[in-house]
């Protein structure tokens, strides 16, 4: 009997040496179990049509059928799968084209295990994953724009008014050490309120962080322009 508490995992990547890879990786993580694994976009879509998953990954550039236009022919007929996108392409240009695809997110290929591993748990429990190094300002123009609408619980936190005054900085993408700078405080200050936010929040990392300040208007509007 099948536990249901497993999230399974399909992939399409064209290079035999890295899908192999990631099917031997995800399936190390506690919890995931890869179900197939093809070469293509086409072959993904033939597969869904007989085989439930709850993740896919695809490849940006494949044979016969490229990431981004597999996400959109799987999104007519299947709305609530997560899909993540794999690419070597790191830019704003190419994220906002995968999220404006259907796509819930994307990963580098360059990514380390615990960021692949984020990624699926991050995209099972609010919709959607982003790294860290995605621009912040990005974030809340797909967010504001109604492109990125994450499954973040409806509960609002109290923060201090200096995690607030944190909040608002890591959101218009101040450094560390700017916040740091203009709030006279110390690097590890800055760096424990961030953690504290992100505990309070339940955030995987700190695009969860800016999600939730964006959903529940914690971002001052020129943040979002």
């Amino acid at each position: 009997m099948e536990n249901n508490n497993v999230i399974r995992i399909g992939i399409a990547e064209d290079q035999a040496i890295y899908r192999q890879g990631l099917q031997n990786l995800l399936n190390s993580f506690e919890g995931v179990k890869v179900v197939f694994a093809v070469e293509n976009g086409q072959e993904l879509i033939d597969k869904l049509q007989h085989q439930k998953v709850d993740v896919v990954f695809l490849d940006y550039r494949m044979p016969v059928l490229n990431g981004l236009e597999t996400v959109r022919r799987i999104r007519k007929f299947e709305k609530k799968l997560k899909i993540l996108i794999i690419s070597m392409y790191d830019d704003n240009v190419f994220v906002e084209q995968t999220i404006e695809s259907g796509a819930n997110g994307y990963l580098s290929k360059d990514d380390n295990p615990d960021e692949i591993e984020r990624a699926v748990f991050s995209c099972m429990e609010t919709g959607y994953y982003l790294s860290d190094r995605t621009s912040k300002m990005l974030i809340s123009k797909l967010m504001v724009n109604g492109k990125i609408k994450p499954q973040i619980e409806n509960q609002i936190i109290d923060f201090t008014p200096f995690e607030l005054q944190v909040l608002q900085m890591i959101c218009k993408e101040f450094t560390t050490q700017e916040i740091a700078d203009t709030t006279f405080k110390s690097r590890r200050t800055i760096e424990g309120a961030r953690t504290l936010m992100m505990q309070k929040v339940g955030a995987r990392n700190v695009v969860g962080l800016v999600m939730y300040a964006v959903k529940h208007n914690l971002v001052n509007e020129e943040v979002s322009e």
